[in-house]
């Protein structure tokens, strides 16, 4: 976690102007039924897949890298229809959820798993709540049932890049008695909540970049934060998995998992501990699939160098290199190359030992090589759309 830092951002037009869009939609809400925001919320996601297609790509690609091995295509799209419908829902919640009164919130929210919590606290040391994005996960903060399940209960937040907005949400989140810890505050202050025995929950389920430890999830390459791995290394205290799915319009369920059990070799390790939690975050959202928050790159690759493995530890996680189930894929186009040419059967044979879950599919009239594991042939006189066609063929 990065050292504190106390700089206030500067407040510009733009923060004034989604601050107010905000509060409106509150505002317009607030009269409303949970149920009946939740089929709005529901309808405005769809809606939102339709006028965003390339963010439904990233939705399309994500399913199929997770279900592809177990799920049609047609499947995935009904499956990625709904998770606009659920995650619209979720989100439109949320904001409808800052006006209910505690009562309320607790009959919206049931909780499941409690004996893994009786579990876990018998260690009498504090709790590190492995969090996804799934599910309102903002109307699960605010719910009182809930948060005192895990009291003293804290959570670890990114800032948000609105001040307006970050004073507000702080501000509410304060009121339910939930404490927020940001890197402002640097990394011992969460340390000294956990060892007095309080809950810290934190979302470290999205791609962390350079900033994270390459581990597989789901069969495939990405880089999560180890954050969780060194708070437990520091403390002691045990990682449980906290899921949150839809059961209705405005009903949702919250499911504690048991403690991840790490072995006592692996616990120095981060990226190891790391892969443990991958490993969770797997099983929560298969659990229900269509609230994740898929609309995030979970494996996403750089631009300047897009074959580069973020979050590479060579000394902790080079094990885990050869764990991937699921290759990267990669096209090259050749053209009419011959297949003598020297070059580029030296830069194949680079590509392919560059990392070690690449798949290499070449499209070529003459050039092929041991080291491509799909060849697709082609004339380079035919039309364009020839050779189109036939790399759409392979999917």
């Amino acid at each position: 976690m990065d050292t504190p830092d106390t700089e206030e951002p500067k407040v510009k037009l733009g923060h004034y102007i989604s601050y107010g869009i905000y509060r409106g939609l509150e505002f317009i809400l607030r009269p409303f039924p949970i149920e009946s925001v939740c089929i709005a919320g529901g309808c405005l996601g769809r809606l939102s897949s339709i006028i965003l297609p390339s963010r439904r790509n990233i939705v399309m690609r994500n399913l199929r890298i997770a279900y592809g091995d177990r799920l049609s295509i047609p499947e995935i799209e009904a499956m990625c229809k709904r998770t606009y419908w659920d995650v619209g829902a979720n989100l439109l919640a949320s904001l409808r959820a800052n006006y209910m009164s505690a009562d309320e919130l607790d009959q919206c929210v049931e909780a499941d798993g409690l004996e893994n919590l009786r579990r876990a606290r018998e260690k009498d040391s504090g709790l590190i709540l492995l969090l996804a994005h799934m599910g309102s996960w903002e109307t699960m903060v605010q719910t009182p049932s809930i948060t005192a399940l895990f009291s003293p209960f804290s959570a670890l937040y990114r800032p948000l890049a609105n001040p307006l907005l970050d004073k507000l949400v702080k501000r509410r989140r304060e009121q339910t008695n939930v404490k927020l810890f940001s890197k402002r505050d640097g990394f011992f202050t969460p340390i000294a909540h956990l060892k007095e025995k309080g809950g810290l929950g934190a979302f470290t389920d999205q791609n962390a970049r350079d900033h994270g430890i390459s581990v597989p999830l789901f069969g495939k390459l990405t880089s999560l934060t180890s954050l969780p791995a060194l708070l437990h290394r520091r403390t002691g205290a045990p990682i449980i998995p906290v899921s949150m799915s839809t059961i209705s319009n405005g009903k949702w369920r919250v499911r504690i998992h048991p403690a991840i059990e790490i072995p006592d070799s692996d616990k120095s390790n981060a990226a190891l501990v790391t892969s443990h939690c991958a490993r969770n975050f797997e099983i929560m959202m298969t659990e229900s699939p269509t609230d994740v928050l898929w609309m995030h790159h979970y494996w996403k690759g750089g631009r300047k160098r897009p074959l580069k493995i973020s979050g590479i530890r060579k000394e902790k996680n080079a094990l885990l290199m050869e764990a991937p189930t699921k290759p990267f894929n990669l096209l090259i186009f050749a053209g009419d190359i011959p297949a003598d040419e020297p070059e580029a059967l030296t830069q194949l044979h680079r590509l392919k030992h560059y990392r070690p879950d690449i798949n290499i599919t070449l499209v070529s009239e003459h050039l092929t090589s041991p080291d491509v594991d799909l060849r697709i042939a082609m004339i380079a006189t035919e039309p364009p759309h020839i050779v189109a066609n036939a790399i759409r063929k392979h999917d």
